[in-house]
């Protein structure tokens, strides 16, 4: 067999030789030109691809997040918040090492010349809050003229606060140069027992966990020192049990302590007359209620005098008044809805001191309406027209 139409044209050897290369060059020209022009296809096609895949991942994600119905909202939250974290995971170290972001270091003979070098002298200033500028109790000794409303007043501190932190009552009398506790801010003093934890006293006195833990630097809510006095910022005066206390006639009656009972000495304190039960030796007063379905009647003031106590009443009265008419007359108004007068203020005979109510240890609408004489419960039928 003969392999001649392999061989070049030529009519010599030389001739030969040059045109197997001119065939061979030519060939492959044809190759590189036909793998440009396939590699330009595919780099349009490819740029066609590229342009397209926006659209296209948007319209995929659309119809995923209306099919998912926002259920995807939170995986994709999920996924692009970790991606973020991840991405500064691993290229932070990177530019963290970047000279744009980490100035060059300075040499050591930066000193050699100080000539340069301007001292600056800065005073840096704390500003204490004016609530903690006192944070630890401290004594006070009672001056000539010093009442608890001012004395409450002078530092800040509810008349009640100062009575529970210093043991007072209502009939307690101040003496001059008398020492009493005075917290560091509107709030009360705990002294640590064994078995307290911060929580079981921060639910006595109705305050958040942390408000203690934060005024009293705790570090260790965990473990409590006992013996140790905590500051109860804010702090309410935990509601006690009353005391089962029975009065016996001989030292509640009115003839007994205040031998002239006056009928004429106030009027009724109420704009209703229903007495629902009478005063007894086991009842130091008289309840006067209302009808059901009707609006709660205004409670009056006997007669003219000055509130010594307008608040809520822990032992069974609730919201109450209790009114100073001079010369060891007091009458107390309990269970009241809403209150009209405040501490210290002076009311007249008949101004109305606030509205009839349920509140406190009560069965139902009415007010529980005494007259005290020298602190002893009188018979207020005795001294009401």
């Amino acid at each position: 067999m003969s392999f001649r139409g392999f061989v070049p044209e030529g009519k010599n050897n030389i001739e030969r030789f040059i045109n197997s290369w001119l065939e061979f060059l030519s060939s492959l020209r044809k190759y590189f030109i036909k793998k440009a022009g396939g590699l330009i296809i595919l780099l349009g096609r490819f740029l066609i691809w590229l342009v397209s895949v926006p659209s296209t991942v948007k319209s995929y994600v659309i119809r995923k997040l209306i099919w998912s119905r926002g259920r995807l909202g939170k995986p994709v939250a999920t996924i692009s918040v970790l991606g973020t974290a991840f991405a500064v995971f691993l290229f932070g170290e990177v530019f963290s090492g970047s000279s744009l972001v980490v100035s060059s270091k300075v040499k050591a003979d930066y000193l050699v010349t100080t000539g340069d070098i301007m001292p600056n002298r800065s005073i840096a200033t704390t500003i204490v809050p004016e609530m903690r500028k006192r944070n630890e109790p401290f004594p006070y000794e009672v001056q000539l003229g010093d009442t608890l409303s001012g004395i409450g007043s002078k530092f800040k501190i509810s008349v009640d606060a100062l009575k529970y932190i210093n043991g007072l009552t209502d009939y307690s009398v101040l003496k001059v140069d008398q020492e009493l506790i005075i917290p560091p801010i509107s709030g009360l003093i705990h002294t640590v027992k064994d078995g307290d934890t911060l929580t079981g006293i921060a639910g006595k006195y109705d305050v958040p966990t942390q408000a203690i833990a934060d005024f009293n630097y705790i570090l260790d809510t965990s473990r409590l020192a006992v013996g140790t006095e905590l500051v109860i910022p804010g702090g309410k005066i935990p509601q006690q049990v009353a005391p089962v206390i029975v009065d016996f006639p001989t030292s509640t009656f009115g003839p007994a302590d205040d031998p002239s009972p006056d009928k004429g000495f106030c009027m009724w304190p109420s704009t209703v007359r229903i007495i629902s039960q009478n005063f007894s030796w086991y009842h130091n007063g008289i309840d006067v209620a209302t009808p059901k379905g009707g609006p709660m009647p205004p409670l009056l003031s006997c007669r003219e005098g000055v509130v010594v106590r307008a608040g809520w009443n822990p032992w069974g009265l609730g919201l109450h008044v209790r009114i100073d008419h001079g010369n060891g007359y007091e009458t107390v108004y309990g269970h009241m809805s809403k209150l009209d007068v405040g501490y210290g203020q002076k009311v007249k005979r008949g101004q109305i001191i606030g509205l009839m109510g349920n509140t406190g240890r009560s069965t139902g609408a009415h007010v529980h309406f005494m007259v005290k004489y020298n602190g002893a419960a009188q018979n207020p039928l005795n001294y009401v027209q």
